[in-house]
């Protein structure tokens, strides 16, 4: 039996802990029980791709879910089993763990598309958001990550990701988060309204 559905995006969440407890996460209140929690195995993940491909088409494939895929310490090795099958891959993440030779064996091996979620126009409203002081990190990650995409000449779009904070303030937010993030990163966004 020929099965006629062309999926066009699948995501299939590869770690599901999260190095963050961002406040607007489901995962981070109450949290997600142990079993949640785990790293998919590369074999599964693998057998997966394989029953996706010949009876659904070539959707894109995003490695992510409620967890964060970058706590997967052999990360490039999902990547790749993606981009042998000549599928995209993207990915959202909170971009902590996205600097060094991680994040060029990330690059290296092949991936498509990387939005890193970046709550809070400055430093105050980011550790509010996100629950850590990390926002010159991840701002000293988004430009060696830009850099290291430019030097290689790699296809690797990379993206920031804002939620409004304060609906009074729509324009001012934006024009913060303009100045202080996209502008000084060099990158696109996206920018929304919490539902």
């Amino acid at each position: 039996m020929t099965n006629n559905i062309q999926l066009q995006r699948i995501v299939m969440e590869v770690f599901g802990g999260c190095n963050y407890t961002c406040q607007m996460c489901p995962q981070s209140n109450p949290g997600r029980g142990k079993s949640f929690t785990r790293k998919m195995k590369l074999e599964e993940f693998e057998r997966i791709l394989d029953n996706i491909v010949p009876k659904y088409g070539t959707p894109q494939i995003n490695l992510e879910g409620s967890g964060e895929p970058t706590m997967a310490k052999d990360l490039p090795e999902y990547i790749k089993a993606v981009k042998k099958r000549n599928l995209k891959c993207f990915m959202y993440c909170n971009g902590a763990r996205l600097n060094g030779k991680f994040m060029r064996e990330v690059v290296d091996a092949g991936i498509d598309f990387i939005r890193i979620s970046v709550i809070g126009y400055n430093k105050i409203l980011y550790n509010k958001w996100m629950n850590i002081d990390n926002f010159d990190l991840i701002l000293s990650n988004l430009i060696e990550l830009k850099k290291y995409v430019t030097e290689t000449n790699s296809n690797t779009q990379v993206s920031t990701y804002h939620l409004i904070t304060d609906n009074l303030k729509v324009k001012e937010e934006i024009e913060l988060y303009k100045n202080n993030v996209i502008n000084k990163v060099n990158t696109i966004a996206y920018i929304w309204k919490m539902h």
